[in-house]
């Protein structure tokens, strides 16, 4: 469904923009209903309207610089604007032209509506679907032009459909008159009826789909009246409400389209993205998975500056809930996993029962840190608490009765003064010991 503009009252530097786009708009509606043969002919190799984008979106680029013998223009922008169909060097206006009369006859059902907002590169006109914008330009983001839509009030944070193409949508699902949607549905099946039919097309019974169209037609109704009428004039009036899921989906939409600038960035953006996920559902962050959750939060927090603070802070939030709920799925994990009576080891008259949490706490330090910082770290630590390597050494012979091993802790530290014990990795661990 080809809809009105977006409302561009909010940008002074396009204070003709509602008319440039609409006759844009009623151009592209108009060469759809006529069934135009040079639109049909250029739609017909592609199979969905993700396949127009890309092809639309690999076309070079060739700005319109006003000369008035270049191609036919619209006098209702000013400038008059450049405006060829399917030409193969066309700007952001002819793309979006391109796509808004494209897809609605490959696909009629979203709401299509063109937009103009401000980016780094200047004004751009871009498509949107459903209130999601459609990228028809290479060299312009998705998460650039949702931002754009969110700071000119047209599109919620969480990158939904605004209020009107909502309304938009419901409205053609409903009907906008007696013949459309399920009004007309409903009308026909009951003219059936009249008629001495005794079962629809599919063959149902008659009865049976005047029901399903009357429940359709309440339900969309209802849906409708809960919006609304006059969202269209609030900037950004109320504060920005996600609930704790739809703010990790955006942040994991945020991440994903940065992410594949690097090196297996798209499947570290996801791997993170699904370990967030868990935590939500009191899953503690494997230690695998650490640095792709760390890759996720930072790239969302770098792309959430478009959003301005309202961005930033749904990012920063989240990171901090984030943080204190794996460290509460990690102590409810290791609480569970505890064994009942403490362990402990006797060596002649002498007992020795560990700290079963401090040493938790700094088994997960250690695989967070690195190796072998930590096991320094560890080793020093433990040796404060009157743990030292002779008593290590002699658990590790117990352990290694039953099958088990303290690893790489169990090894001799090095020897004070040898140049073994001024590696990076030992410097570090007393470093970090001392700050434990």
């Amino acid at each position: 469904m080809i809809a009105a503009p977006h409302n561009s009252r909010t940008l002074p530097e396009a204070v003709d923009d509602d008319l440039c786009l609409g006759a844009i708009t009623e151009q592209a509606a108009q060469l759809v209903a006529a069934e135009d043969p040079a639109l049909v002919a250029a739609v017909a190799p592609f199979a969905s309207t993700a396949d127009l984008a890309a092809a639309i979106r690999a076309k070079p680029q060739r700005d319109d610089e006003g000369l008035p013998y270049d191609g036919p223009k619209v006098q209702a922008c000013r400038p008059a604007q450049r405006l060829r169909l399917f030409a193969d060097d066309s700007n952001c206006v002819e793309r979006s032209f391109d796509y808004l009369a494209g897809a609605e006859l490959l696909d009629p059902g979203p709401v299509r509506r063109l937009a103009t907002v401000q980016t780094s590169n200047g004004l751009h006109v871009f498509p949107t679907e459903d209130g999601e914008p459609i990228i028809l330009d290479p060299h312009v983001s998705r998460n650039a032009l949702r931002a754009a839509l969110f700071r000119m009030g047209r599109n919620a944070l969480r990158n939904a459909a605004d209020v009107a193409t909502q309304r938009l949508r419901l409205e053609r699902l409903i009907g906008t008159d007696e013949t459309k949607g399920v009004r007309g549905d409903l009308g026909r099946a009951r003219a059936a009826k009249e008629r001495g039919w005794t079962t629809w097309h599919d063959g149902k019974p008659i009865d049976d789909a005047i029901a399903t169209y009357a429940r359709a037609l309440a339900a969309y109704q209802a849906r409708l009246d809960e919006l609304p009428r006059n969202a269209g004039s609030v900037r950004n009036a109320g504060p920005a409400t996600l609930t704790p899921s739809e703010a990790v989906e955006w942040i994991a939409q945020l991440a994903e389209e940065p992410s594949i600038r690097f090196k297996n960035g798209l499947g570290r953006a996801r791997n993170g993205a699904q370990a967030i996920r868990g935590v939500l559902v009191g899953r503690p962050i494997c230690v695998a998975d650490v640095r792709d959750v760390a890759f996720v939060l930072a790239l969302a927090e770098r792309e959430a500056r478009m959003w301005g603070p309202a961005g930033q802070r749904v990012v920063q939030t989240c990171a901090h809930a984030i943080d204190k709920l794996d460290q509460a799925a990690a102590r409810q994990w290791l609480d569970e996993r505890a064994p009942r009576n403490a362990a402990e080891l006797r060596i002649g008259g002498t007992r020795i029962r560990p700290n079963i949490p401090l040493i938790a706490a700094l088994g997960r330090i250690t695989g967070r840190l690195g190796t072998r910082v930590g096991i320094e770290a560890l080793r020093l630590k433990l040796a404060t608490m009157g743990v030292t390597p002779p008593i290590l050494n002699t658990i590790e012979q117990e352990l290694q009765r039953e099958g088990l091993s303290l690893g790489a802790l169990a090894a001799p530290p090095p020897m004070p003064g040898t140049l073994r014990a001024l590696t990076p990795e030992v410097l570090a661990g007393h470093y970090l010991a001392r700050k434990l």
